[in-house]
């Protein structure tokens, strides 16, 4: 019996060992699997970020080409200018006031009337330049002459109520009231922020893009200089805006020895026409009270006498067609080229009425009789 016991006992421990075997091989082969399924796991992520790692690439390779591809574009800007003749913000000294329907006894302190039917039309362009022909001023030492304009300097905000952000002051009424008047105008325009050009003082200005621009004005009519100090004065201030890297030169003119002349003077075209010659790519006038021909020489538009404007100058003029000049520019900064892409002419009234002067330039109503009248007479053809 312990023979058989023993027996016994010794497959048990046997086959304790063989299962204990078993179950050691059976772990091992599952730890391999596991291992091998980990590896296999491993490589199919590493490959799939591999693959990321290699899309993302390719789309950063494509945005940079789109990106270098926009650089590559031109950088180009539209600059849009308006100008307009004369303006008298005011009346003659011995009015002022003392007519029922002088400048300031209808507009008396709504300053924004007088502009009010073109300011529209300024606010949309990037500067507009009339010719301020008066003065802003409360003094009463005039000199002696016929007519003498001025105006309280509070009537600068009609300059900048009707959206006008420069002005010329080149003209035969700028001095009227002697250099303290003309010293009153200044301080007015400069506190309201309306920029200002006159004989020897061009204005330069470089605008938003980058595009420099300079303004170019000179009265000829009562000036002591002779002809040949005017061209060579003109000349000077076209240089200055040169040196200054002035792209745009623009001539605001105030000329003619004789008012009310339909045409321009021999002498005028001659000095226009050497104006662009030395460099002006645009020039407007006036002095004349009336509308004068344009014309184009070598591509450069020479507008004489774009006429009275705002003018509290005359209560009932007979002829109260004016125009408002528009001229676009398109400019590209990388490589500093400059073309006129567009020239537009606006014809206008001075008045919002027939009968006299209300002091509220108008534009006329497309295709009417009187928009073909005035651009008959500047024979336009554009």
């Amino acid at each position: 019996m312990d023979r058989k016991q023993n027996s016994k006992n010794r497959k048990k421990r046997k086959y304790s060992r063989k299962k204990v075997v078993l179950i050691e091989r059976t772990a091992l082969l599952l730890a391999a699997v596991l291992s091998v399924c980990l590896i296999c796991t491993f490589l199919v992520r590493k490959i799939a970020s591999s693959g990321s790692d290699t899309a993302e690439p390719a789309e950063m390779s494509e945005r940079a080409v789109q990106a270098e591809t926009t650089a590559r574009e031109p950088d180009r800007r539209s600059y849009l200018f308006s100008f307009a003749g004369d303006c008298t913000i005011g009346s003659l000294l011995e009015w002022q006031g003392s007519l029922d329907i002088d400048f300031q006894s209808v507009v008396k302190d709504d300053y924004a009337y007088p502009l009010s039917h073109v300011r529209d039309i300024f606010e949309k362009d990037d500067l507009t330049v009339v010719n301020l022909e008066g003065t802003f001023t409360n003094s009463t030492d005039a000199v002696e002459k016929p007519y003498r304009f001025k105006a309280d300097p509070a009537y600068v905000r009609v300059l900048t109520e009707g959206s006008v952000e420069a002005v010329s002051t080149a003209n035969n009424h700028s001095g009227d009231f002697k250099e303290a008047g003309l010293a009153d105008t200044i301080a007015a325009l400069d506190s309201a922020g309306i920029l200002h050009t006159g004989p020897g003082n061009p204005l330069i200005r470089t605008l938003d893009g980058g595009l420099t621009i300079g303004i170019v004005s000179y009265n000829t009519v009562d000036s002591t200089a002779g002809e040949w100090q005017w061209r060579q004065d003109i000349r000077q201030d076209i240089d200055t805006c040169k040196e200054a890297g002035c792209r745009l030169i623009i001539g605001f003119m105030h000329w003619g020895t004789v008012e009310y002349l339909t045409e321009p003077e021999a002498w005028e075209v001659q000095l226009a026409h050497d104006m662009a010659d030395w460099g002006c790519d645009l020039i407007v006038g006036g002095h004349a009270h009336i509308l004068q021909r344009m014309e184009y020489y070598h591509d450069v538009p020479i507008f004489y006498s774009m006429g009275n404007f705002c003018f509290g100058g005359n209560t009932g003029p007979d002829d109260m067609d004016s125009v408002i000049v528009q001229a676009q520019y398109t400019w590209n900064s990388d490589d500093s080229t400059l073309e006129r892409s567009a020239l537009r002419v606006i014809p206008c009234e001075i008045s919002s009425r027939k009968d006299r002067n209300d002091y509220c330039p108008t534009p006329c109503e497309e295709g009417s009789e009187d928009e073909q009248r005035i651009l008959g007479k500047l024979q336009w053809s554009g």
